[in-house]
């Protein structure tokens, strides 16, 4: 018995945040599993299902207080206040897209196994911030990869979501098997895979061989990292990925899912060796500086606002990394914030563009025109989440492009923060071309003709996600302090 609380038992109590909330989304999943064999009734009841538990959870995690272990080098997890924060804000955001895809899916079949995979999903996403071990790291990384592949090849309706399912499942397995060789070769070299205890093992004077593998390691890392989280050149098969997926899991994907993934890098650089977190910084800069300034340019010959949208959230991710380069605890500050403000305002944009493409058929920039004349409501929500992409004030995105600003100015990096604001004026030519077409263009025909009206529940959700973005950039210290909170457990 004395046995029994010491293991399983000792460790479900000793972890009362991440056990109770994986139990609870563990039930889910075997629920909405079951119920998927009752058919079309059972869609209402997944979804009622995954949406209380999802909901449980946030306030399982809100509610219990962040870890405080002396020992961390013999951990595994650890919901410390910066793994508080991103799953906090993970759940918070998979409620919001549970909700739209309840409406986007109606008339696909097998919904329960897709509220299933839902909360498959979310126990990687809380897992994944909260590991401060390589195996564990791994592990919650398949955790929250694995059902995504799935996820992608959902919308049977589309013929382009297999090809983009296909193209995700082999560059996802692909940097899993690479980021499994820089995890070895890093932890046969420091005798460990503990983050804490690595960089203790690192921080000693390494020989030629060492350094050469630290490299090895290093780039392995990056690489295995960079697929997932969509740098340039590393990027490819995403816009074919968020084009087949329906809208509502492609701003899942480009906006929540790779600001979790974010934090396995953003974790395990900065608690690592100078010498590691500094060659990982520079690779970090290149790569921000080529994907901000490739993805801007290229949506701008983009006439697809689906896929336009695609290569900006790919963009996006190089004003993130800004902060990591910086490495210092205003630009880790400034990249957590700025991670949770552009995955806000992803899900925004995308699920407007899930109403728009389903209940009008617009698909182009130029069937966009004139959309306020007819569904003003949907264009003031648009284009406030896209004035606030480009850092418009009083937009969150504009709070969290001047913390990015200053932190890589202050930090020396005055060069990356010269790029950030030329990338952020390139945007503009895109972004606000679609809010010149809405607001002061002639109504088009599919624009004209359509005369099916939105879900008031969807568009309820919209405003309130669109008014936590007004908010926060209003006051954006409320973050700003929840943020530094995060980051200072890692700095």
């Amino acid at each position: 018995m004395r046995g029994m609380i010491g293991g399983p038992i000792g460790a479900y109590i000793a972890r009362p945040a991440l056990s109770i909330s994986i139990t609870i989304l563990i039930a889910a999943t075997f629920i909405c599993l079951y119920l998927s064999r009752v058919g079309a009734r059972g869609r209402l009841a997944a979804f009622v299902t995954a949406l209380v538990s999802l909901l449980s959870v946030f306030f399982v995690l809100l509610l219990l207080p962040a870890e405080s272990i002396p020992d961390r080098a013999s951990q595994f997890f650890i919901f410390d206040g910066f793994a508080k924060f991103f799953s906090l804000f993970a759940i918070f955001v998979t409620m919001a897209i549970t909700v739209s895809t309840y409406y986007y899916s109606e008339g696909l079949p097998e919904t329960p196994s897709f509220y299933a995979l839902i909360t498959g999903t979310a126990i990687g996403l809380i897992l994944l911030p909260a590991a401060v071990d390589l195996i564990g790291m791994f592990v919650a990384w398949e955790l929250l990869s694995v059902p995504l592949y799935a996820i992608v090849a959902y919308s049977h309706d589309w013929s382009k979501s297999s090809e983009g399912a296909i193209k995700y499942y082999i560059m996802g397995t692909a940097s899993s098997a690479i980021l499994g060789l820089g995890i070895g070769l890093i932890s046969a070299l420091a005798g460990t895979t503990n983050m804490y205890a690595m960089s203790e093992a690192l921080s000693g004077v390494l020989g030629l061989t060492g350094r050469i593998i630290l490299g090895i390691s290093v780039v392995s890392l990056i690489v295995g990292f960079g697929v997932k989280i969509t740098m340039v050149p590393l990027h490819q098969w995403a816009p074919d990925t968020y084009e087949g997926s329906m809208p509502p899991i492609t701003a899942y994907l480009a906006g929540t899912i790779k600001a979790v993934r974010f934090s396995a890098p953003l974790r395990l650089i900065m608690l690592l060796a100078p010498s590691l977190s500094y060659y990982a910084r520079l690779y970090f800069a290149v790569l921000g500086f080529l994907t901000m300034t490739y993805a801007n340019i290229v949506a701008l010959k983009q006439t697809s606002v689906y896929r336009m949208m695609a290569y900006s959230s790919i963009a996006q991710m190089g004003y993130v990394v800004i902060g990591l380069v910086a490495a210092t605890l205003d630009g880790i500050t400034a990249s957590i914030f700025y991670v949770f403000a552009f995955a806000m305002m992803e899900v925004v944009v995308f699920v407007v563009i899930a109403i728009t493409l389903r209940y009008m058929g617009l698909e182009t920039v130029d069937d966009y025109n004139g959309l306020a004349s007819r569904y003003p409501s949907l264009a003031i929500i648009f284009a406030l989440s896209l004035l606030s992409l480009v850092g418009i004030p009083p937009m969150v995105g504009f709070a969290g492009k001047v913390y990015l600003f200053v932190a890589a100015w202050s930090g020396g990096l005055a060069w990356l923060a010269i790029a950030l604001a030329i990338n952020s004026a390139i945007s503009i030519g895109y972004y606000g071309l679609i809010v010149k077409r809405m607001f002061l263009d002639e109504p088009s025909s599919k624009v004209s003709e359509a005369k099916a009206r939105p879900p008031r529940s969807l568009l309820a959700v919209l405003w309130i996600l669109t008014a936590i973005i007004f908010v926060l950039g209003i006051y954006p210290r409320t973050l700003s302090l929840a943020a530094r909170y995060a980051a200072s457990a890692i700095v």
